[in-house]
């Protein structure tokens, strides 16, 4: 009884000691990334953009709120129409018909977020200064000396493309 006792209390205290490790860490999953939590006043892209004003942080913001709000249902069903497609893929006998027509669906989806992320875009550039385009133009979002691996928060490379 003593050793089953004592068993238990091992496999308590190891586990209780993982949960601590794996919630520090982000869980499971990719680990801390950036998003808009709740302590976040501006959108991630925003970051760069030198002296905005309250206003313009604010209506950037509600931009990019309703930019998540109209992509989101957009992004799940992409999600959906993959899984389907994979699931077209692995029968015995693939349906080519099917196949095709499951790609289109798809690659529509994808034509559709990149026509309401370029409208987003736009949306953006009238809200900005001249200067403040320039500047964020110019600068290059999560770079550093660091490697990439190393970046907190990095979003990409390169330049962000022009208005």
């Amino acid at each position: 009884m003593k050793k089953t006792v004592t068993i238990v209390g091992t496999l308590v205290l190891v586990a209780a000691i993982a949960l601590a490790v794996f919630a520090y860490h982000g869980g499971w999953g990719k680990g801390r990334g950036m998003g808009m939590g709740p302590a976040d006043t501006q959108a991630p892209y925003c970051y760069n953009i030198p002296n905005l004003t309250p206003e313009q942080s604010a209506k950037l913001t509600e931009l990019r709120q309703q930019h998540e709000k109209d992509v989101l249902p957009l992004r799940n069903e992409l999600t959906a129409k993959h899984a389907e497609l994979r699931n077209l893929w692995l029968q015995g006998n693939p349906d080519q018909a099917a196949i095709k027509a499951k790609q289109q669906e798809i690659n529509d989806l994808r034509n559709k977020l990149q026509d309401i992320g370029t409208e987003h875009r736009l949306e953006v550039g009238k809200i900005l200064t001249p200067e403040q385009k320039a500047q964020l133009q110019s600068s290059r979002p999560g770079w550093d000396h660091r490697s990439p691996a190393k970046r907190p928060g990095s979003r990409g490379h390169g330049r962000m493309r022009a208005w």
